[in-house]
């Protein structure tokens, strides 16, 4: 982070998403970077087997989501619209010498990918909204890249977890319309399953969690970790799944 920044940062952005995407890329990485129990991509790994698939991770970020897809995966293609994200992920991918993933510009509704090209579409809490409207085009791209047989997973927070277990506290009734509307585009309008999945994310040290937590979710959340001394957030994630179908003859 540049000296300027730091100088003008707040102590939040009251859940302004689009700000920490855009002028605060390495607090999104860090808020997200803390160690979840149990991990997801293991999780997806005990369910579905990722061995050996070529994968696309839409709205991969910093890469938090594709690093540990292509631990397993024959190779990863993250699809990210935010330069500042792509350039991290790909900064961070040739530090840790990955070699079997790239970073592309892209979209949920316009995945830059050959039809019947992939094994599997991933996407971690990635931005579609309005759901009933992005669910439905996100499906089709998806469906589209991926092979007859394959899979096509997305993980978002459960309704009416927004903040994870501080949810109340935030207080953010558009949130959880969302989250419930996200619901019913994959569940109702999609065919999807879906699977609950609990993990416990350890910030570490009061100071980590209110520098990154603390700093999305905002004031009220500030106030309660302070007041609570509070290190851990228990959240609660929603998997959504559908297997493409195979097709005729």
């Amino acid at each position: 982070m540049n000296n300027n920044k730091e100088k003008t940062r707040p102590e939040t952005i009251e859940n302004r998403w689009d700000i920490l995407y855009r002028d605060y890329p390495e607090v999104y990485d860090e808020f997200a970077s803390f160690p979840y129990n149990p991990p997801m991509i293991e999780v997806i790994h005990a369910m579905f087997d990722l061995s050996g698939k070529e994968i696309v991770d839409i709205g991969s970020g910093s890469g938090l989501s594709t690093f540990p897809l292509a631990k397993y995966a024959k190779g990863v293609i993250g699809i990210e619209p935010e330069k500042a994200m792509r350039e991290l992920a790909g900064k961070k991918a040739l530090e840790l010498g990955i070699s079997n993933i790239k970073f592309i510009e892209g979209r949920a509704e316009a995945i830059p990918l050959d039809e019947k090209s992939v094994d599997m579409v991933t996407a971690f809490t990635a931005t579609l909204y309005p759901p009933r409207q992005m669910v439905p085009l996100f499906v089709a791209e998806a469906s589209r890249v991926t092979k007859s047989g394959g899979l096509v997973l997305a993980v978002d927070i459960a309704p009416s977890w927004y903040g994870g277990e501080l949810a109340e506290i935030i207080g953010d009734v558009d949130a959880d319309v969302e989250s419930w509307a996200k619901h019913r585009a994959f569940v109702d309008d999609a065919g999807f399953s879906y699977k609950d999945i609990d993990q416990i994310q350890d910030y570490g040290s009061l100071e980590k969690i209110i520098g990154t937590y603390g700093f999305i979710f905002g004031r009220k959340a500030i106030d309660h970790l302070r007041a609570h001394n509070k290190t851990t957030i228990k959240w609660r994630f929603r998997m959504f799944y559908k297997i493409i179908e195979k097709e005729p003859g």
